[in-house]
């Protein structure tokens, strides 16, 4: 996959992180190979060991303002079924692992799947995606915010770009940006619920194994919600990979889904996230989130025309 982020290589690290992170190995690292994808800036490397063993490092310093996220994945991926995430060999905390969290996993060589239209990898997908959702309710971290308490203060990008409209909105967006507005929050009514949603599922958050199953990664959003959450979060993903706005939504049918209004709504909140945020500054380290917002929020807008038949 394309390189999206600018992440430090094993060589790069402190003398100290790549002692600690050998001892719990229990062997020498031999090569490494950085993983560019993703969209945070973070450590990512597969490791050869001596022996000929392969594990899949990440991590990031504490003070570094992504650290959030890389301390929930230290905390939810661990708990996952077995199966719905990859397997957790060993992490540590800043206090044992020289001031860096660290995450140490299985080593997934298969590479994130591809989803186009009749693909077995879009087929393995929507299994993982369907086995996670029933895995994962009731939630394993019971005591995780709802979605809407997080999620829910960021779809409002339509509300906020009505404020002070951009003189290059798309003008589709801008002949609508008043329904958008009104529109983008309908969705929380119906998003409550016990299952722990992933939130975030694209290609580079999933890895096939050998057997063609895809596993689900990056499990950074400790949030439970609707069982529908991903299953709909997958649908813009779908149209990216080549799908139909149509096709996409038949492609999950068999999946949750909340009824036509509120799941319109959704597609509409998703859209002006991605509008919104893609006219911030990039984050250091991560040179090419906010294109790939822009080119997110397009392929939402399409969503949107479709379920809607606004011209």
């Amino acid at each position: 996959m394309t390189a999206t982020s600018v992440r430090p290589d094993w060589s790069a690290l402190p003398a100290e992180v790549r002692a600690y992170a050998e001892y719990r190995l229990g062997s020498r690292v031999t090569a490494a190979t950085t993983c560019r994808a993703g969209y945070t800036p973070g450590l990512a490397c597969r490791l050869l060991l001596e022996g000929g063993h392969r594990a899949f490092l990440k991590g990031i310093q504490q003070d570094h303002p992504f650290a959030p996220q890389y301390v929930a994945e230290v905390d939810i991926t661990p708990v996952l079924p077995e199966g719905v995430g990859p397997q957790v060999l060993w992490s540590a905390a800043p206090e044992h692992g020289a001031g860096w969290w660290l995450l140490c996993l299985e080593d997934l060589p298969g590479g994130n799947p591809v989803l186009a239209p009749g693909s077995a990898d879009a087929e393995a997908t929507l299994a993982a995606v369907e086995q996670a959702g029933k895995a994962l309710t009731p939630s394993p971290l019971p005591t995780a915010p709802q979605i809407t308490d997080v999620v829910g203060k960021w779809l409002t990008g339509w509300a906020q770009l009505a404020e002070t409209p951009p003189g290059d909105l798309d003008p589709w967006a801008a002949r609508h940006l008043a329904r958008l507005a009104d529109t983008e929050q309908l969705w929380q009514r119906d998003a409550g619920g016990e299952t722990l949603v992933h939130w975030d599922l694209r290609p580079d958050n999933m890895m096939r194994r050998a057997d063609g199953t895809v596993v689900i990664i990056d499990w950074t959003y400790p949030h439970q919600g609707a069982a529908w959450i991903d299953p709909v979060v997958l649908i813009p993903q779908l149209i990216t990979a080549g799908y139909g706005p149509a096709e996409a939504e038949a492609a999950v049918a068999h999946l949750p889904m909340p009824e036509a209004e509120v799941l319109t709504s959704f597609a509409v909140g998703l859209a002006g996230y991605w509008e919104n945020s893609s006219r911030r500054p990039n984050p250091p380290g991560v040179p090419f989130l906010r294109a790939h917002q822009a080119r997110a929020a397009a392929v939402a807008r399409a969503w949107i025309a479709h379920r809607t038949g606004w011209n």
